[in-house]
């Protein structure tokens, strides 16, 4: 099989090739690994390469397994694979080696995938790009000189550059939709508790974190999302079970649906000129296709509220990582484990009390109040995914002196107190949090939102997100087959 005939196909159709047996799942499998030698030495979207553990594996004896055979990433975060390195981008993590599988890569083998690597990520998955000490610098497939986004840059770069149809992601303020909207790719975040962590935690991110895939097409998405749907029951969080399989729903249209529209970031800031001309034309293909449009929003709380509240979830979080380490190792944690802004984040939330830890979770639980009213009038919301058109490499990470300066002050010589209500970290932090300020809001509601990739602005994608009532994935994914009939987008192929 060539690269060509591969990358024809998405995952059903791979899987359908090999179960009538027109393909081997070998053949497929070096269809993957050729692709990923030509690529990856472009895009260093690779964290763990192993394919000597992917050539050992067996064709499943199930012959329901609905993948099978067909080869599969996964994100070197949260997704543990018993035997396998899980470094979440972090020194920290360098000599961990999983003892278990987690219940979402329980389920992702148990359907056929023929996972052959883990994918880079920016450290502890805390940054909407991927751009790590201990990986290096992902690139994206459509310019090189550009970020393919964060946390799940490296699945994303994957998928839009041919090595597999679809990857593990995870996302907790935007980490799918965001690498999908700078890859031109499908990405879906399901709703709060539709898949379960687990068996050593129950929760990421105090519930801000839901893990599930890229994919070029709508319908892998889907039926991945049945399988990661199986570790619901496990799941800390109530969800509504779907009825139907989540596959079915791409084949049944969404009728007229009633979309509001709103073009103004939660967490404040302006759009720039290639985010609005996206937009508009999301909004046309909508009006062509008899939809209801209206402008709306949700009754979010105010900007700089909504921006602390999530800073000190963040902050609290990566903390925690401190007090764990500790405790699990009996050791105390040197900053030169961490890079510079993630030990300033981890000292910060040294200093976070207790109180304010519960207000900003009181502050998250509030957005799902709003957003359960909200589509209680709306089927759907439509957004930008992203105030801005792709950065480039090295733009969102502060420059190479001042994290040299951050480390000396905050690790050498542990000035962590300048942390504490400094005005310009304020300002710099809330900088940052406006470039998540239409996709963290979701997380923080726990609601399914996707990004969808409709339109592309000086040869760079640039895509549109969609949100919906918890539970109404479903819903989602017939508006998403919707718009890729009237607007296919898998066939369009990065320059490298």
């Amino acid at each position: 099989m060539n690269f060509s005939e591969y990358r024809r196909h998405d995952a059903v159709a791979l899987a359908d090739l090999i179960r009538r047996k027109e393909v081997s799942a070998d053949e497929v499998l070096q269809a993957a690994l050729a692709r990923l030698d030509e690529v990856n030495p472009k895009l260093n979207l690779l964290a763990h390469d192993l394919r000597e553990r992917a050539l050992r594996w067996q064709m499943p004896a199930n012959n329901q397994a609905p993948l099978a055979g067909v080869p599969f990433l996964l994100k070197d975060l949260l997704a543990d694979w018993a035997g396998t390195p899980t470094w979440s981008g972090s020194r920290m993590m360098q000599d961990y080696i999983a003892r278990q599988n987690s219940y979402l890569t329980q389920a992702y083998l148990d359907a056929g995938l023929r996972v052959f690597g883990k994918t880079t990520t920016p450290e502890w998955g805390a940054y909407p790009i991927t751009e790590s000490e201990i990986y290096g610098i992902t690139r994206n497939p459509w310019n090189p000189a550009y970020t393919p986004g964060g946390s799940s840059g490296g699945s994303a770069a994957a998928v839009a550059a041919g090595v597999v149809p679809a990857a593990h992601g995870g996302d907790g303020g935007g980490s799918i939709r965001l690498p999908a909207h700078n890859c031109g790719l499908f990405g879906l975040k399901p709703t709060r508790g539709r898949m379960a962590y687990g068996p050593l935690i129950s929760e990421a991110w105090q519930g801000l974190v839901c893990d599930h895939v890229l994919t070029r097409s709508v319908r892998d998405s889907a039926v991945l999302l049945d399988i990661a749907a199986q570790t619901q029951p496990r799941s800390l969080y109530a969800c509504l079970k779907n009825e139907q399989p989540f596959a079915a729903s791409t084949g049944r249209p969404p009728g007229r649906l009633k979309i509001a529209f709103w073009k103004t970031t939660w967490f404040g800031g302006g759009n720039d000129a290639g985010t609005e001309a996206a937009f508009a034309h999301s909004l046309k293909l909508l009006a062509g296709a008899g939809h209801d449009l209206e402008e709306a929003s949700p009754e979010f709380t105010a900007p700089e509220l909504l921006n602390r509240a999530a800073r000190i979830l963040v902050m609290g979080e990566t903390a925690r990582l401190l007090y764990q380490y500790e405790r699990e190792t009996g050791q105390k944690l040197h900053h030169s484990r961490l890079e510079p802004t993630t030990w300033a984040m981890m000292v910060q939330g040294r200093q976070i009390s207790a109180g304010e830890m519960s207000w900003a979770r009181d502050v998250m639980l509030a957005q799902e109040r709003a957003a359960r009213a909200f589509f209680q009038r709306y089927d759907v919301l439509m957004s930008p995914v992203c105030p801005r058109t792709t950065p480039k490499i090295g733009e969102m990470l502060p420059p190479p002196a001042a994290q040299k300066a951050m480390r000396w002050l905050f690790g050498t010589l542990k000035l962590g107190f300048l942390l504490k209500h400094n005005p310009l970290l304020e300002k710099e932090a809330a900088a940052t949090l406006q470039y998540v300020g239409y996709t963290s809001p979701f997380n923080l509601s726990g609601n399914p939102a996707m990004s969808v990739p409709l339109y592309w602005h000086e040869n760079m994608p640039v895509g549109t997100q969609f949100a919906a009532a918890h539970g109404r994935e479903d819903l989602l994914l017939q508006l998403a087959a919707q718009l890729e009939e009237i607007q296919p987008w898998a066939d369009r192929m990065p320059p490298i």
